[in-house]
């Protein structure tokens, strides 16, 4: 996974082969009118948005479906703190279709975009993600098949046009929706109202106005040792946008002053900090 304002994880799901070809099943045989293909909204918006959309649970087969759900739901939790995800919608985009520049709001912390897309062997141009890197720069983003986008939907971002390719087997075929409801997870002996007052106390004055950490989400693995002690720390995603790198430092620095209460063994927590660019 890449850290910075885009991150990214290839290879992210072994049901990823599965749901593309009930994909493509659907659409095998175009002169056959099944149901579950009548499900599609073409949203237009001039200037905005052009997409073929469906909610992606009433497009695949429950079963696989819903594997898939909580095991996205459980990497949420896992790896970023955040105990849900929004109604996930599945995209196609066939020429044409694109996003303009837009940003997200309230829709939750962590945009995810998880690529069906036959990317290799794609019959299309366009199709990237893109961000809003400076006033003048963009980060590109490629779907390819079976990553995760993780980016901060507050930062302006859109799909470029796909071109060349109406046929929606080779077009761009995305999953994507919200993280939402951060809060920490933890695998360990620690009761939540030992966590819960661990980390009042502890944030308190860890995080204070004298750290500049800009906006944005920063999720941290805190490794807590059977003596409360924080053992380590590591980031596992950090979406910051206008934070100091210094300060980012001096945060995990600080945190290793957080203290929690002894067991027998120890306990691994997943730590999502929602910061707010100050104003002024």
């Amino acid at each position: 996974m890449k850290f910075g304002m885009v991150q990214t994880k290839d290879r992210f799901s072994p049901l990823a082969g599965a749901l593309r070809r009930e994909f493509d099943a659907k659409f095998q045989n175009p002169h056959q009118a099944e149901s579950t293909r009548f499900v599609w909204d073409f949203w237009h918006i001039p200037n905005e948005y052009t997409v073929l959309r469906t909610p992606a649970y009433h497009y695949f087969s429950a079963k696989l479906y819903n594997r898939f759900h909580r095991d996205l739901v459980e990497w949420g939790r896992m790896n970023l703190g955040c105990h849900d995800v929004s109604p996930p919608w599945l995209s196609c985009y066939v020429s044409g279709c694109r996003q303009e520049k837009h940003v997200d709001r309230p829709h939750g912390p962590l945009a995810f975009v998880f690529s069906l897309t036959k990317w290799g062997s794609r019959r299309f141009s366009g199709g990237e993600t893109f961000l809003q890197s400076g006033r003048s720069s963009q980060d590109w983003i490629e779907p390819k098949f079976n990553r995760l986008t993780l980016f901060n939907p507050s930062v302006p971002h859109g799909v470029r046009e796909v071109k060349g390719c109406l046929d929606p087997r080779y077009g761009r075929l995305v999953i994507h929706g919200w993280f939402v409801n951060p809060r920490p997870f933890w695998v360990g002996p620690l009761q939540a109202t030992e966590v819960q007052d661990g980390l009042d106390l502890g944030l308190e004055s860890v995080v204070d106005a004298s750290l500049n950490l800009g906006g944005g989400l920063l999720s941290l693995r805190l490794a807590i040792a059977a003596d409360g002690a924080v053992e380590s720390q590591r980031v596992l995603v950090n979406t910051l946008v206008g934070a100091s790198p210094g300060d980012v430092r001096e945060l995990g620095k600080r945190l290793k002053q957080i203290r929690f209460p002894r067991h027998r063994r120890g306990t691994v927590l997943t730590l999502p900090l929602i910061c707010e660019t100050k104003k002024g």
